[in-house]
């Protein structure tokens, strides 16, 4: 089977000579390569942050839970005699202690989102709860060591005190993702591929005949939304460019197992939402089969009398066609 870039569809729907002639004349955009290095750097700074934030997140969550048992386990181990000073003091203690770690169990949850179903987050409040239980059951049969009691509220205080410094990383790792997806990406969405990067690989359809590589693959809702990146200033997408990320979201459907509700195409100051459906599936699917049968022929001509195609055509200069 032959396959066809989206690349190749997209210039083909321009104009079928334009897309003939950049078999033979290469005519790259600086601006365009500018801008996608960009992007890709910006994409991967906000995929690696998002990564390290989840790394932080788990940690205080598991310090919270950690430091908390401990802090009780301290009391625990002071239910013999001992002087009412340090009663008082290591209960104020304990409670301050108890006070942060919830507070940071709501803010790391607040600070990145965390898609988990609500069923799954009942679970593992329930089975938390069954083991502290257990485990001060098992504390509180101990004879009394206040020696003991003293080193765990120690090890507490130390930890928080590593806990709030996690913190205070992740509130700014949260607020520079945040920006950056503002600018880039929508907030509530995850990256989930970026051609330009090295693990990018070019996605390839069996079932259309069509292979590629989207500037990136958005996961929104559970959807895969691929998206392209263009330089130009337009109001309106063109329709070669409706065919484009068309092709776009073909691969998609092949690769996930679920068809895109929508491409992205974005322009400098401007972005649309093209519907991904079977009027523009099929156009791609019959330009893939009139492309394959120029290039079975060996040539290919001029298809439109728009003068102004022409003069917008990157391939103008070595078109013995042009109109202008």
């Amino acid at each position: 089977m032959v396959y066809v870039s989206a690349g190749d569809l997209e210039k083909y729907a321009y104009c079928p000579l334009s897309w003939w002639l950049s078999k033979k004349y290469k005519v790259v955009s600086k601006e365009g390569i500018e801008k996608h290095r960009e992007t890709e750097e910006k994409l991967k700074e906000i995929k690696i942050k998002e990564k390290k934030a989840k790394f932080y997140e788990k940690y205080i969550l598991f310090s919270s839970i950690f430091a908390s048992i401990v802090a009780i386990s301290g009391l625990a181990f002071l239910h013999g005699k001992m002087e009412k000073f340090w009663n008082y003091f290591f209960i104020v203690i304990a409670l301050i202690w108890l006070l942060n770690s919830s507070f940071f169990l709501y803010r790391a949850t607040k600070a990145v989102e965390i898609l988990q179903a609500k069923y799954e987050k009942m679970f593992l409040v329930s089975s938390m709860g069954a083991t502290i239980i257990a485990f001060f059951v098992v504390i509180l049969s101990v004879p009394a060591n206040p020696a003991f009691s003293k080193f765990l509220e120690i090890l507490a205080l130390i930890w928080i005190i590593i806990a709030n410094i996690i913190f205070y990383r992740l509130i700014y790792l949260s607020e520079d993702i945040l920006s950056k997806k503002i600018k880039y990406i929508p907030v509530k969405s995850k990256i989930e591929y970026i051609g330009a990067d090295k693990e990018g690989k070019e996605i390839i359809s069996e079932k259309y005949g069509i292979r590629g590589k989207p500037d990136y693959i958005l996961c929104i809702d559970d959807d895969f939304i691929p998206v392209e990146e263009k330089t130009a200033d337009l109001v309106s997408p063109p329709l070669s460019h409706v065919i484009q990320i068309t092709a776009y979201c073909m691969l998609v459907e092949d690769k996930y197992g679920k068809s895109p509700p929508y491409g992205i195409i974005k322009y400098k100051n401007s972005q649309f939402k093209i519907p991904y459906e079977m009027r523009w599936k099929k156009m791609v699917i019959e330009m893939r089969k009139k492309l394959l049968k120029d290039l079975e022929k060996g040539e290919t001509h001029r298809n439109h009398f728009n003068k102004r195609k022409c003069l917008n055509c990157a391939r103008r200069e070595f078109c013995n066609e042009k109109l202008v």
